[in-house]
């Protein structure tokens, strides 16, 4: 069986999937302006120290700890679970520190004051990079060929 075919006629999906990987690579690294521009100051409390539980695929980064924050808005009080790992942990169950959320709709974003948007966007760019360079050559002269038959 030859699956040549079958890997040709997945190549627009795996097109999507890297323009839509592109997309959200880019708004999730536009994170911190958007919640920091939009989003609300106020002050949460670090509740608890977690400690780094590795990455899906293994971590490389090494052990760290990040707080675990409580805070009020008008709506009610919530919890921020941070993944910005650091060793050693600036933070101390007890202390104040600033947070900024925006909340619209279904969107919850939450930021510490020393967060980034983390490794998630660069990830993304990656895989969308990847899967763009393997499928848009296929259906560029896919559309070629299209194009020549007219």
């Amino acid at each position: 069986m030859n699956p040549l075919p079958y890997i040709i006629h997945m190549m627009p999906l795996l097109a999507f999937i890297g323009t839509y990987l592109l997309i959200i690579a880019y708004d999730k690294s536009k994170i911190v302006e958007r919640v920091k521009s939009k989003g609300i100051k106020t002050v949460g409390t670090v509740v608890e120290i977690r400690q780094n539980p590795g990455e899906l695929f293994g971590s490389k980064e090494g052990e760290g700890q990040a707080p675990v924050v409580d805070f009020v808005t008008n709506n009610g009080s919530h919890r921020h679970y941070s993944t910005h790992y650091q060793t050693p942990c600036p933070y101390q169950v007890g202390q104040k520190v600033e947070v900024w959320y925006y909340f619209y709709k279904s969107i919850r974003e939450v930021l510490l004051a020393d967060e980034g948007a983390g490794t998630l966007p660069k990830t993304l760019f990656r895989w969308g990079i990847a899967l763009c360079l393997i499928s848009y050559p296929f259906l560029i002269k896919k559309l070629m060929l299209l194009g020549g038959t007219n």
